[in-house]
């Protein structure tokens, strides 16, 4: 829940948590008991959704550290038998399991094709999987 500041008449400054949908409704100061209304604060210096701030390095989500320039990252990398992706080698992979994923439904395909012709399990699994020594 995010931390909101408002200030009463007489200047006295409060600091409450709420909900977003409640931050513009009025506030009574426990002071004065004068209304209170919201001011615009900076923001808090908090890290952001995954950790990335300047002032403790930088976070990376793969090795779930915090790393304070390139070589410690590499240092670690190295520790854990890591190593950085080349060009083009996410791409390929993907491209490799998208063929195989393609040729597992063609296979299934076939197989279900044959068993329902010839109603035998094992003329569905020749055909579809010939072995290539015989």
């Amino acid at each position: 829940m995010p931390l909101y500041s408002y200030r009463c008449r007489s200047g006295h400054v409060i600091e409450e948590l709420r909900k977003f949908d409640r931050r513009m409704e009025e506030l009574s100061c426990g002071i004065c008991q004068q209304p209170a209304t919201i001011v615009v604060t900076m923001p808090a210096k908090t890290a952001w959704q995954w950790g990335d701030t300047k002032w403790d390095g930088f976070y990376d989500r793969g090795l779930g550290i915090t790393y304070r320039d390139k070589n410690h990252r590499e240092s670690v990398m190295a520790d854990r038998g890591l190593r950085p992706l080349e060009d083009g080698e996410v791409e390929a992979e993907q491209s490799r399991v998208s063929r195989e994923h393609e040729q597992h439904n063609k296979n299934v395909e076939t197989f279900k094709r044959v068993l329902e012709d010839t109603g035998s399990s094992a003329m569905a699994m020749a055909q579809t999987f010939p072995d290539p020594e015989v």
